[in-house]
């Protein structure tokens, strides 16, 4: 059963911004590589994970957005895990908008 708050269209627009600002910004970190200029870059991966992993987290904010309650539930609670996650994996301004619809889910759930 999808929660509805009072202010879910707003929830949910600031979600699917901000997670498909997070899934462009990693989509363009990915493509942005070029060439190995040193070690760190052959043996490291870092870079290249860090985005992997922040693309699959808005893909799965996106889904919750899109589809509540079937894969994942349209809870406050997940929106402001998956704002955190955003925040350190992807684009910071996309995990700001996510975080925002997650304390308006809060605070309408109070």
């Amino acid at each position: 059963m999808v929660k509805y708050y009072k202010h879910n269209k707003i929830i949910k627009v600031l979600t699917i911004i901000g997670s498909f600002a997070g899934f462009l910004y990693c989509l363009y970190q990915i493509s942005s590589t070029t060439q190995i200029t040193s070690w760190n870059e052959i043996f490291g991966f870092g870079r290249f994970v860090r985005n992997l992993i922040g693309m699959i987290i808005a893909a799965l904010t996106l889904l919750v957005s899109f589809k509540p309650d079937d894969p994942l539930p349209w809870h406050w609670l997940l929106l402001l895990a998956f704002s955190v996650l955003l925040l350190f994996f992807s684009y910071l301004m996309g995990g700001i908008l996510v975080l925002i619809g997650g304390v308006l889910g809060l605070i309408d759930d109070i």
